[in-house]
């Protein structure tokens, strides 16, 4: 018999009503069930978190943005192998250095009067929060580098800036200081600076070499320029997690490789030489200079925001 007439003939009492409409209701709800899923794939996943769930995939987003490397700080394979001129300096950097104002001041550390310059980005400059400490050779000064416009350019981009007249040199006509990385704690504290980038050429080595050895953690990038006595800091190297851009010049086959030799046992350091370029490396090859301190400082901002 063919089901619609058996259907007819049924008699339609009430529990067999009641039957059918709860076993639509089930199909209604199967099926629902499966709709779901395809329309949270098709507009986000968002839209099923909870707001807590949505503000950590939102935090973790961000960190992805800032940091394209996926790394740490102490990530040695990243710093080794980065390339620190894989960007040029935009034109807006160049353009906001011709409007940064650089002050002069004196400050007392230790008992001796120590003369410095500073910048800060101009107004139309977002602050990074990065600190850059410049540090100076025994024939220069901190007027170098305003000379030089990387005063001008970091701070163009974005980045608070400090060239110190060193104890003995320039206009901090005091004799120089004895513990010479308690100076330079005691600097950086009073100024402020908190985890700055040092840049450290020739013989402020005397003052970054103790002080990056003894007191890492106050430092967030070294960038050393052929400085002098880094053997004796080497017993301490392969402990160092700061991240160090070693730079010299070509032609600088006495200090330059030297120091290269000894800094490279830093585990996150990368070495790069200028093509060249003699000790002062910077006066030689001035564009790659500061085109290796946009990169690298860059990058530094970038896991900080991370870690």
């Amino acid at each position: 018999m063919a089901p619609s007439l058996l259907l007819t003939k049924m008699p339609m009492t009430p529990l067999r009503v009641m039957g059918m409409v709860v076993g639509v209701a089930v199909i209604c709800l199967f099926l629902s069930a499966f709709r779901v899923p395809s329309k949270s794939l098709k507009l986000g996943t968002s839209l099923d978190q909870p707001p807590a769930a949505a503000a950590v995939a939102a935090a973790a987003a961000l960190r992805a943005k800032r940091d394209t490397s996926g790394r740490t700080m102490a990530d040695p394979s990243f710093w080794h192998t980065f390339d620190f001129q894989s960007e040029s300096i935009p034109p807006a950097v160049v353009d906001a250095a011709s409007k940064v104002t650089v002050i002069t001041n004196n400050i007392n550390i230790m008992g001796a009067n120590t003369f410095y310059r500073e910048a800060k980005p101009p107004a139309e400059v977002e602050p990074s929060g990065e600190v850059v400490v410049l540090l100076h050779g025994a024939a220069f000064k901190s007027a170098n580098w305003v000379e030089l416009n990387t005063v001008n350019l970091l701070a163009g981009m974005g980045h608070r800036v400090i060239a110190v007249d060193l104890p003995g040199y320039g206009e901090s006509k005091q004799a120089t200081v004895e513990d010479k990385a308690g100076y330079l704690l005691s600097l950086l504290t009073h100024l402020d600076a908190n985890k700055p980038i040092l840049v450290s050429p020739s013989m402020s080595g005397r003052f970054s070499i103790p002080f990056i050895t003894q007191n890492p953690e106050s430092l967030s990038g070294y960038v050393p320029v052929a400085p002098i006595d880094t053997k004796k800091g080497k017993a301490k190297y392969r402990e160092l997690q700061v991240p160090t851009l070693i730079i010299y010049g070509e032609k600088d086959t006495g200090l330059g490789h030297l120091s290269r030799d000894d800094l490279s046992n830093i585990p996150t350091s990368q070495a790069v030489e200028l093509p060249g370029a003699r000790h002062p490396a910077y006066l030689d090859q001035t564009n790659i200079f500061h085109t290796l301190l946009y990169n690298f400082i860059k990058q530094v901002h970038a896991h900080r925001a991370v870690v």
